[in-house]
């Protein structure tokens, strides 16, 4: 053991909104947790939020929110934050890719995984796998899996209005002519964009980026994995949360959406069987394919399947109601 305690990897949410984990789910998680005296909460800096990106900010947002706040609150830690120093190297043997661990997730014994199930741009839906890959690293590795995605404007649907402008935070967008462009010198491929076009007008270009992209991040689960458990199976938690799914904001995916709801938690410790429950519950309940939910065309099948054949877990799964 490396004396680090259990770390439970959960997201604040930006500024302003209720958190998409809620602390009171993360005390409850760390009470079930063996060894939960050393228990902390811990995001990684966002390539994609607002006031996530900076890790003075980031810790300001999770106070407000009650990380780390209230007598009874967990420690939060922004785990590739300036004060917890260099991230770990480290190689995932199976595929050869390179990842940066954030130095303050590196150290922990245990690690659970609260994720907060909801639409992706390029994944079709924000699983406990893709929540293990992005999670774990530092935001210069995010940046760098999402280098293969080319966001592109369907110039007739833009109606000029700046909100992809507005959420930008690589100022790779600019209007011009009344029209959004993209300055793909500048983009990082983080989708946000994508997610707030009130016109649903923008998409990834047509090309092998996504499947890349979904493999490369079932590698950087893979090696953040390997990297807590080392040399023993290690201890892992994953939970999907699938609450309130029909919060969805105002772009226009949002507004045609189906909302699934309130389906309830998933626990495991495969995040591959728990990502596949939790597609089909909510595909089981709108009746239809992912993309009536989030709105995108993508799908998380390269990243389950390569998940699968990395060991991560198996898409097999049987739910058990407690």
């Amino acid at each position: 053991p490396r004396g680090g305690g259990w770390g439970l990897k959960v997201e604040t949410g930006p500024r302003g909104r209720e958190p998409r984990i809620d602390p009171r789910w993360a005390r409850a998680v760390a009470g079930a947790l063996d060894g939960a005296g050393g228990a902390f909460c811990f995001d990684t800096l966002s390539i994609t939020t607002r006031g996530l990106e900076e890790a003075v900010a980031h810790l300001a947002t999770a106070r407000a929110k009650g990380y780390g706040a209230q007598p009874d609150g967990l420690p939060f830690v922004v785990a590739d934050g300036p004060d917890q120093g260099a991230s770990v190297p480290v190689v995932h043997e199976g595929s050869g890719l390179a990842v940066g661990i954030a130095r303050g997730a590196a150290g922990v014994d245990g690690l659970a995984v609260l994720n907060p199930v909801r639409p992706h741009p390029h994944l079709g839906f924000q699983g406990a796998v893709s929540a293990l890959g992005l999670g774990m690293v530092d935001r210069e590795t995010k940046i760098e899996l999402h280098r293969d995605i080319r966001p592109s404007v369907d110039t007739p649907l833009c109606a000029g209005c700046g909100s992809c402008l507005d959420v930008c935070l690589f100022d790779a967008i600019v209007i011009t002519a009344g029209r959004a462009h993209i300055d793909h010198r500048r983009c990082t491929g983080c989708g946000e964009c994508m997610t707030v076009c009130f016109m649903a007008g923008i998409e990834p270009e047509e090309a092998a980026g996504i499947t890349r992209y979904q493999e490369r991040i079932a590698a950087a689960a893979g090696a953040a994995r390997t990297w807590v458990a080392g040399e023993a199976p290690g201890r892992f938690g994953f939970f999907n949360f699938l609450i309130g799914l029909g919060d969805r904001g105002s772009g226009a995916r949002a507004r045609r959406a189906k909302r699934p709801g309130t389906l309830g938690i998933l626990a495991s410790t495969d995040p591959v069987a728990a990502d596949q429950a939790a597609w089909d519950l909510v595909t089981a309940r709108i009746g239809g394919p992912i993309r009536e939910w989030g709105g995108y065309r993508q799908e998380p099948v390269a990243l389950l399947d390569r998940a699968a054949a990395l060991g991560l877990g198996s898409r097999d799964h049987r739910l058990v109601e407690v």
